[in-house]
């Protein structure tokens, strides 16, 4: 006995498995009692049958591994329910089982092998077509029980590294998770693009080997556009799996999808058999703007965690593109009210207060490169009697033909503003080259060309004779007070007023 003991202890230092254990307990017990066939069982009672796992054979009698018999017939049966667990006879002891009979089994060894809470895993088994003296063999129940426990306990140890392995599975799928959704809602904050941030996030996807294959897509209405150029291929794809979808279930934000046997011929090159997708989507307060289509990793879609996340990473991705929407909005109104701040809202030319930061400029600009420019100074001589005899709004249609053709006038680098009721400001750019003095007259005789003549208006039809202009030349070292330029300008074009002043005024 103590020889087999130290085997036994060998045995157990060595086994890191139920096999690695079992298979030289079998054969020991195999050596120790002459039986032909040694092995070790699994029941499972509630599909009626019992398993071999694991068989030591030695003789004629050979019981394969993997033979599944009915619970009912089995000798282990009625050796747990007589509490006899070594006989000689198995006719005499137990001659109604069928299976018994047909093998010719005539001497046979079963203890129960338990599990942690005291149920029944299984038997641990020997038998032998032929009569061997078993009840002669001194400590062999203790033996047997011996290799039982033996098992049952690496049996649990299997299942407590099992369970360890599983805790320690979820929780490095729990640190995928967290980790992702960090780096994404790290995008989602500081992100100003959100194409850009919807393809980082598929890539992130895939990274985290939470899938195979991600796919982002801009949403152009109702078409999905690949923002990746080389994915293309794959709006076609998406195209054919949302045909297949309710128009319930296409308004989602989260929409499992089951790949087709024929939607996975169709693009064989892109889809594998029995792969799952999801179409995440993404909005802007409530119209989708950008979508994720995600290729699931094996196990993936079962997971109610990963669930979860992808919820979170559709909120997360959605607070983003309404963040940059109240964003845009908000921008396109600061432009609006700045456009407004700086603008006159009869004519649409800049006003008064632009006119002069426009100034401020030039001159520091002309400064600073030792330029030249012209500041023309308009009035519209007549303007009065045009609203007198008219009205209102035909003055006002007026001065927006007046804008107009000013517009129509100005060069590239020119400025022109609406100063205030009938008078109007430009500043020209000085040409290198030509004599100041003629770029000067040249310049008051293209505004007053396009300025004077016929002007057809809604209701009526008139000739003007053009408006009084005044011209001033800066010139570098000259003064940089906007105002006493602009009084210049204006003193300017008084002068011209008195030299037209015996002349028509419409």
């Amino acid at each position: 006995m103590d020889r087999q003991l130290e085997q036994l202890a060998q045995f157990v230092a060595a086994a890191n498995t139920v096999e690695g254990l079992t298979r030289p307990l079998l054969a020991l017990l195999q050596r120790i009692t002459g039986l032909e066939s040694t092995y070790l069982t699994a029941i499972d009672e509630t599909a009626g049958v019992q398993h071999i796992l694991i068989a030591h054979n030695a003789g004629a009698l050979t019981l394969p591994e993997e033979l599944t018999v009915p619970w009912h017939d089995t000798l282990c049966k009625r050796a747990l329910e007589s509490q006899q667990f070594v006989t000689e006879d198995v006719a005499g002891c137990w001659g109604d089982s069928d299976a018994a009979r047909e093998l010719g089994l005539k001497s046979y060894i079963s203890v129960p092998v338990k599990n942690q809470d005291g149920s029944v895993f299984g038997t641990l088994c020997g038998a032998s077509s032929h009569h061997i003296a078993l009840t002669g063999m001194p400590h062999l129940s203790e033996l047997l029980q011996l290799c039982a426990d033996l098992i049952a306990h690496q049996l649990i140890r299997e299942d407590q590294a099992k369970l360890i392995a599983k805790r320690a599975e979820q929780a490095e799928s729990e640190l995928n998770r967290i980790t992702l959704f960090a780096r994404i809602s790290e995008l989602c904050v500081g992100g100003q693009s959100l194409s850009l941030t919807v393809n980082q996030t598929a890539g992130y996807m895939m990274e985290s080997g939470f899938c195979t294959q991600a796919i982002a897509f801009e949403l152009v209405e109702d078409d999905y556009i690949a923002i990746a150029p080389d994915q293309q291929a794959w709006q076609e794809v998406v195209s054919t799996l949302r045909a297949e979808l309710s128009v319930e279930t296409r308004r989602r934000s989260i929409i499992p999808i089951s790949v087709s046997e024929a939607v996975q011929q169709q693009f064989d090159t892109l889809l594998l058999p029995g792969q799952n997708a999801v179409l995440l989507k993404i909005f802007a307060e409530y119209t989708p703007t950008a979508a994720i289509f995600a290729l699931l990793s094996p196990g993936a879609a079962a997971e109610s965690e990963n669930k979860v996340l992808l919820s979170a990473i559709s909120n997360s991705l959605s607070l983003m593109a309404s963040r940059l929407a109240d964003h845009q909005a908000l921008t396109r109104v600061n432009q609006q009210l700045e456009y407004q701040a700086q603008h006159d809202a009869l004519t649409a030319l800049p006003n008064r207060r632009y006119l002069f930061n426009e100034l401020a400029r030039q001159l520091a600009r002309s400064a600073r490169q030792q330029i030249s420019f012209f500041i023309l100074f308009i009035d519209l001589d007549g303007f009065k009697a045009i609203n007198d005899s008219y009205g209102h709004e035909t003055g006002d249609e007026f001065l927006r033909e007046f804008a107009n053709r000013i517009r129509l006038a100005m060069r590239s680098g020119d400025f022109a503003a609406r100063h205030g009721g009938d008078e109007f400001v430009m500043l020209c750019q000085f040409s290198a080259g030509s004599p100041p003095e003629l770029q000067g007259q040249h310049l008051i005789q293209r505004i007053r060309a396009a300025t004077s003549g016929r002007f057809v208006l809604s209701n009526l039809s008139l000739n003007y004779n053009g408006p009084s202009l005044g011209l001033v030349q800066w010139q570098p070292g000259d003064i940089t007070d906007g105002d006493k330029l602009l009084s210049q300008a204006d003193a300017a074009m008084y002068k011209d007023k008195q030299q037209r002043r015996q002349q028509p005024k419409y």
